[in-house]
């Protein structure tokens, strides 16, 4: 019984998310972007599949959102790697969460990404180095 009202407030979670990602079709059309139902799903699919890998939760899609818009509004983003740029940055985000020991909040985070897409003209492997980089300065105490 438990099990199934767990997976009813999963399934009713995974619909409010998926209408809030849509939603931002709203805004990304004006920079010719927009998202279909099945891309909101792969990438809400993608989502659950980072999360279990790296071992974090997320209740809400605050962060995804975020990450959406960065990758959106970016001159360096176009329709053939809109969803892929999607999916690689929000992987970035909670990777960079885990190696900034989470002292970082999600918004300073989502600062830094955003900054280093724009600078690497949204190359994910120079942002993934970026990343390291950056994690590794922090970790060590360093000033970035």
């Amino acid at each position: 019984m438990e099990n199934n009202i767990l997976k009813f407030t999963m399934n009713d979670l995974q619909e409010q998310s998926s209408e809030k990602l849509m939603k931002l079709n709203d805004e990304s059309i004006n920079y010719g972007l927009v998202l279909s139902e099945k891309e909101v799903n792969d990438i809400m699919k993608n989502t659950g599949e980072t999360l279990k890998k790296i071992g974090r939760i997320e209740t809400s899609t605050n962060a995804l959102e975020k990450v959406i818009t960065i990758v959106y509004s970016s001159p360096y983003t176009d329709k053939e790697n809109y969803v892929e740029n999607i999916n690689d940055m929000q992987e970035l985000f909670y990777y960079f969460k885990n190696q900034v020991l989470d002292l970082l909040s999600d918004d300073e985070v989502i600062e830094i990404l955003e900054k280093a897409y724009d600078e690497k003209c949204g190359e994910i492997v120079k942002i993934q180095g970026f990343v390291e980089e950056f994690a590794t300065q922090f970790k060590l105490g360093g000033h970035f």
